[in-house]
């Protein structure tokens, strides 16, 4: 009586192989049409993470060049008697230009001349200097040269008369900032001025020190 089930059986077992794969076929092909559409853009896909531009060897990005500085400068104003020695402190604002090698800043600064017949004058300057700079060749070294326009003002007492000279001129600078750390920067900047006070020409050379950032 059972002999006849024993082919049913064996038909069974191809039948449920068949309906597996028959399932397993759609998910396989949709799998593959995924995969296809990732590397042709299709829209259903993840978006790719972008990559930032990669900063320089240490980190940083490329330093710019000095944006602000605070400085000290000696300089010699002759006073026609031996004297004259300058003594100032300087507040120095650089602009930001697309082309880093071009150098354009504005300067004011303040402090006392050594007057060789009375106490000490007050004096006050400010200037404009444009000119160029290597921001990036031999970084963290920034040289530069720049031509600088200046006035100012002397204010002083001549015994019981207080006098006032004003003064002007132009020149030309020489200097080098070095970074320290990121936008932190020592200064050294020499400059030669030739000036105009109370009618007389005055060839004055400047050595100024400055940290800034």
């Amino acid at each position: 009586m059972s002999a006849p089930q024993i082919p049913r059986r064996r038909a069974l077992g191809p039948a449920i192989v068949l309906l597996a794969l028959a399932i397993a076929a759609p998910a396989g092909a949709q799998r593959a049409t995924l995969g296809l559409g990732r590397q042709l853009g299709d829209p259903a896909r993840a978006p790719a993470t972008e990559v930032e531009p990669a900063a320089d060897a240490a980190g940083e990005r490329p330093w710019p060049g000095p944006q602000i500085q605070v400085s000290y400068g000696y300089s010699k104003l002759a006073d026609g008697y031996g004297g004259g020695d300058t003594h100032a402190a300087a507040l120095e604002v650089f602009l930001q230009w697309p082309i880093p090698e071009l150098r354009t800043s504005a300067l004011v600064s303040a402090g006392g001349r050594d007057y060789s017949l009375a106490g000490e004058d007050l004096l006050f300057r400010a200037a404009i200097a444009v000119g160029a700079q290597l921001p990036a060749i031999i970084d963290p070294l920034v040289p530069h040269i720049a031509l600088v326009v200046t006035t100012g003002a002397v204010l002083g007492q001549r015994f019981d008369t207080f006098v006032a000279y004003g003064f002007g001129g132009g020149g030309v600078e020489l200097g080098a900032a070095l970074r320290i750390f990121r936008n932190l920067h020592a200064a050294l900047t020499l400059s030669y001025l030739r000036l105009e006070m109370n009618g007389a020409a005055l060839d004055v050379f400047e050595l100024r020190l400055a940290l800034g950032l």
